[in-house]
Formats: structure tokens, C-alpha cells, sequence
């Protein structure tokens, strides 16, 4: 039955001169919208990922007392690169929990706040901090960079 459409359609186009407008001359033309959609979808679960990975290492970091590696996530000026204080080195992270998180419309800034827990290795008493994260991607660079001040302990 198919070939009957397509010799009925074929007439048609003799007949007017015009070559008849089909469903796959439309498949044709949107091709390229689906493909670019498809493209920028992928770029922004990469994005995410990569988000997603950057807070986990960071969180890791800051708990297992890394702060040499967990400064290097923040975003210095140049030239300005600040080195973490020696106070850090008898300090104890017990605990550090996102309570807050919110992605920024355009999907390259995102900000979570973070209650964390430490003690300092000659006092036994338990002292918590707020902790308000601003990170920016950067699409030159291709990863996401903590732009607020490191945790103030």
C-alpha cells in the first residue's frame, strides 16, 4: 500500500511542478535542533557530574583534616594564593553536613551551606561552624571553583 502513497504523491508533483512537502523532508530539517538539544544535555549532566564530584572530594577533604588539597578547590587571585593557617594542623573535623543547596538559574553557579563539627586536638569540647559555599564553573577550565572564603575555624 505504501508504494500506491508514493506513486499518488509522485503524480501530484508532476502535476504542480512542486515537489511535495513530507514527513520526512520534517525529520530532515529538525535533525540538526534534536542533535544540538541532545548536545547541550550532555554538556550539562557533564556539568553536574563534575559539580557532584567537586563537593565530594571538597567534603572529603575538609573531614579527613586535607585542607592543603581542600584549599587548592578555592579560586585565588593571582598571585594570591593564601596557605591554610597553621592552627589547622591540631584541628579535628567530626562531622560536616549540607544542610542547604541551591543551583543558580543558569546552571554555572551553586551555593550549599554546611554545618561542620571539629575539635581541636588539645580540647575535648566540640565546636561547630556555618559554612556558606558559593561555587562558580568555569567553562574555560572546564570545573568548578569554590569563589566564597574557606571555612573560617
Amino acid at each position: 500500500m505504501l508504494w500506491y502513497k508514493e506513486a499518488i504523491v509522485h503524480r501530484q508533483e508532476q502535476e504542480s511542478g512542486m515537489p511535495k512537502f513530507t514527513h520526512t523532508h520534517a525529520l530532515w530539517l529538525l535533525l540538526p535542533a534534536l542533535l544540538l538539544s541532545a548536545c547541550a544535555n550532555i554538556s550539562k549532566s557533564e556539568r553536574m557530574d563534575d559539580l557532584n564530584n567537586t563537593l565530594k572530594n571538597y567534603k572529603r577533604d575538609i573531614r579527613w583534616g586535607e585542607f592543603d588539597t581542600a584549599w587548592s578547590f578555592r579560586r585565588w587571585e593571582e598571585g594570591k594564593r593564601e596557605e591554610p593557617p597553621e592552627t589547622l594542623k591540631g584541628l579535628r573535623v567530626t562531622d560536616y553536613k549540607v544542610v542547604n543547596t541551591h543551583m543558580g538559574a543558569d546552571n554555572l553557579s551553586y551555593t550549599q551551606t554546611a554545618h561542620i563539627s571539629y575539635h581541636l586536638a588539645d580540647s575535648p569540647s566540640v565546636r561547630k561552624i556555618v559554612d556558606r559555599q558559593k561555587w562558580e564553573y568555569d567553562e574555560e577550565a572546564k570545573r568548578w571553583w569554590l569563589v566564597s572564603n574557606m571555612p573560617q575555624f
